[in-house]
């Protein structure tokens, strides 16, 4: 048998000088006396990733026993008291109907914009120190746990090497262990790092910043994966999403297992902000599918739980109710180690499911976000743009494929806890996501949903500030003076 090795040349590549500082672009931190590696360390259950070395034979992705109907327990309790299908229906067509009602009257400020309101622009507002950090009962870990996963999730988006890290304080040593920027794929992969502090790995995501970041970020189709393969029938996840919380998990699973194992890992804690949340959010699911899975060589680490503490993070999950009594466990444990912090009118948090949200707040921002629609005034005096968008809106308003992604959208949920801060030294709210469609029929209080947007005088100027407040500010980070 003859095999053969193929090299991809990004094309960057071919117009980059060598450069030393790009020679190295994963980050490794390995004791000087590791032996080299060998090729006993390669896995080769080539026919599923994440599979293991003394596992010869691929067996069946799926169990028989996945059953079509849940027989009840914590995710049917999760998934009940639904709406009607006709109360379902109604609320996607004053979806639509709002949809196009906003896009009106977007089209038509954008055309009666003046020269002069052209040229506003707006800019991010300074921010301060979050007055309040969540509980243990709120998060699931201690305080200065979620100070230092806002950390790393502040500094992934500010630091661009290995040295530049500060994440250790004088009563919190954290090591980095390794840091991962994807080289020449780093405008499309966002960066990726391990830390360790005591018995804890944390495991970090950066949030949007490229154009990649932001199609991975609309790329909402919900997915099922052979990471969590006893329960793929039952959940799914945002699919651009989960490839890449993959690829960083399947790249670098040798080396995290084999820290884990030689610190006595007791907790994985997986974090990001916004995109980099989502990432947690979905590494959390897999991790947590895979060291229970007999057939995983992350079942090496069996017995070490796995949680997420995820900052202004979208809905990342989608539920079935079918779930088998394993997969309702499961879930049970997902949610129960599972939060996502969440500040003010936060529009990201509230996607994808949360459409009606999302609509107050562009019904809001209208007048400034017709600044990004390009309508030149000579377009304006001599060709009825108005009316040929006018036309668009209104066929849009009745079309069977947007109503059919609105409530693909709909969806989609959190899980486990939502901390939730009506304002920056407001004590935070434990709040909990039932669905787009839960009938609230007991009158539970503190429901996400319940929450409803709040117009403000100047929305786009402080989008930005609702999004980034709860680790840049320095929020719940943090100060970088305490920092080493």
């Amino acid at each position: 048998t003859t095999s053969y090795r193929t090299s991809l040349v990004p094309l960057a590549s071919l117009h980059r000088p060598p450069n030393n500082s790009h020679s190295k672009r994963t980050h490794i931190m390995e004791p000087a006396n590791k032996k080299a590696k060998t090729t006993k360390d390669e896995p080769d259950g080539w026919w599923w990733p994440f599979g293991r070395k003394d596992v010869k034979e691929p067996t069946a992705l799926l169990p028989d026993d996945v059953c079509d109907a849940s027989a009840g327990g914590f995710c049917s309790d999760l998934l009940g008291d639904t709406k009607s299908t006709e109360e379902i229906e109604e609320e996607t067509k004053n979806l639509m109907n709002r949809v196009g009602k906003i896009g009106t009257n977007m089209i038509k400020d954008a055309v009666e914009r003046t020269e002069e309101e052209e040229k506003i622009d707006w800019e991010v507002k300074a921010n301060g120190i979050t007055g309040f950090i969540p509980t243990k009962g709120m998060t699931g870990v201690e305080p200065a746990m979620t100070q230092l996963c806002s950390t790393i999730s502040s500094q992934l988006y500010s630091e661009a090497s290995y040295d530049q890290f500060k994440l250790s304080t004088n009563d919190m040593k954290t090591e980095l262990f390794i840091y991962d920027d994807h080289g020449a794929f780093l405008d499309t992969s966002p960066p990726f790092l391990v830390a360790i502090s005591g018995k804890t790995m944390i495991l970090g995501w950066r949030g949007t910043i490229s154009l990649a970041d932001k199609l991975n970020d609309v790329a909402a189709s919900p997915l099922s994966s052979l990471a969590w393969r006893k329960h793929a029938k039952t959940i799914k996840a945002q699919g651009s999403m989960t490839s890449i919380a993959h690829n960083d998990i399947v790249i670098h699973q040798q080396a995290i297992i084999a820290k884990a194992k030689e610190v006595g890992i007791t907790e994985i804690v997986t974090t990001g902000q916004s995109l980099g949340g989502g990432l947690a959010q979905i590494g959390h699911l897999t991790l947590r599918a895979l060291i229970e899975d007999e057939q995983s060589q992350w079942n090496e680490l069996e017995g070490v739980n796995v949680r997420s503490v995820a900052f202004c993070a979208p809905m990342t999950t989608v539920l079935l109710d079918n779930a088998t009594p394993e997969t309702d466990v499961f879930i049970e444990k997902l949610w129960n180690n599972s939060c996502n912090v969440v500040y003010m009118n936060d529009v990201v948090p509230r996607g994808y499911g949360y459409l009606s949200f999302i609509e107050d707040f562009v019904e809001n921002a209208q007048k400034d976000l017709v600044k990004a629609i390009p309508v030149p005034r000579i377009a304006k005096r001599f060709l009825d743009v108005q009316g040929k968008i006018q036309d668009l809106v209104e066929g849009a308003k009745n079309n069977e494929s947007l109503a059919g992604l609105l409530g693909v959208f709909s969806q989609y949920r959190h899980m486990g806890n939502l901390v939730f801060y009506e304002s920056e030294d407001a004590k935070p709210l434990v709040l909990k996501d039932l669905g787009a469609f839960h009938k609230n029929s007991k009158g539970e209080k503190n429901l996400f949903r319940s929450v409803k947007y709040k117009p403000v005088k100047s929305p786009m100027a402080d989008f930005m500030e609702w999004h980034m407040h709860i680790i840049r500010g320095p929020g719940l980070s943090f100060p970088k003076d305490q920092l080493m």
